[in-house]
């Protein structure tokens, strides 16, 4: 459901779900396989500076789904971009490709501010450079990120209009059509008193400049930059215990403001880690969104 952007409305999707069941848990997302990837590309020296890129059978050119890992945007064992690859394997099996990004987080050599988000931004943009390379089709493109990595593709849906002084805007940065924000942080300042509490203390200082600007987070937080150009889809599990729904509700009233419409999705029964178990019925919903946003157009 998308309304007309002049409307400022905010278009909220409730989606049935057939049978309850308890939401998934974090050991269990932990214990998941995680298949290898068809090869893995590299794009600077940090051990996180590398791409897992999933082919689907064929000779294309196939679709691509941009994957950004969360996990606290801190360096923990098993939350790099290894913690999305059993997503990368259920995607290709289905002809989508899978650029699954890694990046230096906040508390990384480097990482925080701006080696985080200038890592996600060049590793988008390489995608395009590499598309003739693997037959990848970047007409039919999206986004999708969760977490720690909803809030960093937020961002990346927005880069190009960052202000013309930041050190993370790119000369014409590769911008695919559609986001898909899974649980993922809007309005980094909104959520800042909790990032402490969730992921331990410094992440967000290193994460946000320190700047005597009139905002600190004006390059960091989306809710901060201007409206993306393209569609913006968040999902959310009512279940979810880190980041409840109203977190999606803070992003969507402050693109109200700059009059863009969002697309809220709620699934009853989910938590924070059924929107990416493949077998959950979360997933299933997503997955049918990650297939409308790379449908050509007419």
């Amino acid at each position: 459901m998308r309304l007309p952007a002049t409307l400022a409305l905010i278009a909220i999707v409730v989606l049935p779900t057939a049978a309850a069941a308890e939401p998934v848990e974090p050991a269990a997302f932990k214990a998941l396989a995680r298949p290898a990837p068809t090869t893995v590309l590299r794009y600077g020296t940090a051990a996180s500076q590398a791409v897992d890129l999933f082919l689907p059978q064929g000779s294309g050119p196939h679709p691509v789904a941009i994957l950004i890992h969360g996990g606290c945007w801190r360096n923990l064992p098993g939350a790099g971009r290894e913690q999305l690859r059993h997503i990368g394997a259920e995607l290709a099996s289905q002809g989508i490709a899978v650029w699954g990004i890694g990046y230096r987080r906040a508390d990384e050599v480097g990482g925080g501010y701006p080696g985080t988000f200038a890592d996600v931004g060049l590793a988008i943009d390489w995608l395009r450079s590499d598309a003739g390379r693997y037959s990848l089709d970047v007409s039919r493109s999206v986004i999708v990120g969760h977490s720690a990595g909803g809030h960093l593709a937020l961002w990346a849906a927005a880069r190009n209009r960052l202000p013309a002084a930041s050190p993370l805007r790119r000369t014409e940065p590769f911008m695919p059509r559609t986001v898909i924000s899974l649980a993922g942080i809007g309005d980094l300042q909104a959520f800042a008193r909790f990032v402490p509490i969730l992921c331990g203390p410094g992440i967000i200082d290193r994460l946000v400049p320190a700047t005597g600007a009139a905002s600190a987070y004006a390059e960091t937080s989306p809710a901060e930059l201007p409206a993306p150009s393209g569609e913006v889809v968040m999902i959310s599990g009512i279940l979810d215990r880190l980041v409840p729904p109203y977190v999606a509700h803070d992003y969507a009233r402050a693109m109200q403001r700059k009059q863009t419409t969002i697309d809220l999705v709620e699934i009853p029964g989910a938590g924070h880690f059924d929107l990416v178990t493949p077998g959950t019925e979360a997933w299933e919903k997503v997955k049918v969104r990650i297939a409308a946003a790379l449908t050509p157009t007419p």
